[in-house]
């Protein structure tokens, strides 16, 4: 079993990432959200529902699904992320919240997330997000 030693350096690299990432969309700024992100990334939803987009690969594919989010949705608040470092340095789990509403119906859009996500070289290569498609769906729905 491998021991990470430097378990507080992990953690604050996460929490950078993880700063930038919700900073980012809470500003609605895409060109500096997807800067996150390395060329050859894959974005998962594991939990989306079959209309959505399950997965996205690579960087160029996962701004062209992202860079109208502002348009969608109105983020007012991310909650601070909790952040569980694994035995890899380079993978960690974050847990946060958003308080938001959708654009188009102005229904709130209140979401719950656990994210696991893989970094390399301080870029995210791998994004898998847990989220409730419910919540997404009631926000969205005229």
């Amino acid at each position: 079993m491998t021991i990470n030693p430097n378990t507080d350096e992990v953690k604050q690299q996460a929490q950078v990432v993880m700063h930038k990432f919700t900073s980012n969309l809470l500003e609605g700024n895409m060109e500096q959200w997807i800067s996150l992100f390395d060329d050859n990334a894959v974005f998962e939803f594991p939990y989306a529902p079959k209309h959505f987009a399950q997965m996205l690969q690579g960087k160029a594919a996962i701004y062209e699904y992202i860079k109208e989010f502002p348009n969608i949705l109105r983020i007012q608040h991310f909650s601070s992320p909790i952040i569980h470092t694994t035995t890899d340095p380079d993978l960690f789990v974050a847990e946060f919240a958003c308080e938001a509403q959708a654009v188009s119906t102005g229904k709130p859009y209140n979401q719950t997330y656990i994210s696991v996500i893989k970094l390399k070289s301080g870029k995210i290569i791998h994004y898998k997000d847990y989220w409730n498609p419910l919540v997404a769906l009631e926000a969205l729905k005229s």
